[in-house]
């Protein structure tokens, strides 16, 4: 899809008419999608799970068609989208044991979390690719494990600091257009 059309679905999906929030909520959308350190797949995968993360289905079907439109297969769409319900059972778990707390004398009945999770064992998007998911669907839900971690891991993968930073920041647009809704 041109740009321009790009730019024109942007603005139908995101909520909030022409109201100055609105306007920089669908500037820093565009700007971190199309002028950001993210490629255009990355970007738009990383679009797919946020919306999902945060159930917002207009912006999770804009992100949807733009992949199909790159020539995306529908199965690494599914499994960009079906990342938000994985990180989002791991956010909440972890979540729980940052709160126990390490020094807490009953943390050591929580050592194994006793989640199945084998689909992070081998990703279809491969491992980078699903760690800068998991990073971002982690930042939306605000799991400070789970950013450290995910955070750790890309950077010593080589990814570079301004990827990670944009996969924030779009983390954080998507959530305040979700609140416009």
């Amino acid at each position: 899809m041109e740009t321009q059309l790009f730019t024109e679905t942007l603005e139908k999906a995101v909520a909030g008419g022409n109201t100055p929030v609105a306007r920089d909520l669908r500037l820093n959308l565009r700007k971190i999608l199309e002028d950001g350190a993210l490629g255009r797949e990355e970007g738009l995968l990383a679009l797919l799970a946020l919306s999902r993360a945060v159930e917002d289905r207009t912006l999770e079907g804009v992100a949807r068609e733009e992949l199909a439109a790159l020539g995306v297969g529908l199965d690494l769409i599914q499994e960009a989208a079906d990342s938000a319900a994985i990180m989002g059972m791991l956010n909440v778990y972890y979540r729980f044991r940052h709160m126990i707390g390490p020094n807490d004398p009953d943390a050591q009945d929580y050592r194994s979390a006793g989640l199945r999770m084998t689909s992070l064992a081998r990703p279809l998007l491969g491992k980078e690719r699903f760690e800068l998911l998991s990073f971002a669907v982690s930042v939306i839900n605000g799991c400070e494990s789970c950013i450290r971690s995910h955070e750790r891991v890309l950077r010593d993968a080589g990814v570079e600091v301004e990827k990670i930073h944009d996969l924030a920041r779009l983390a954080a647009t998507v959530k305040g257009i979700s609140v416009l809704r």
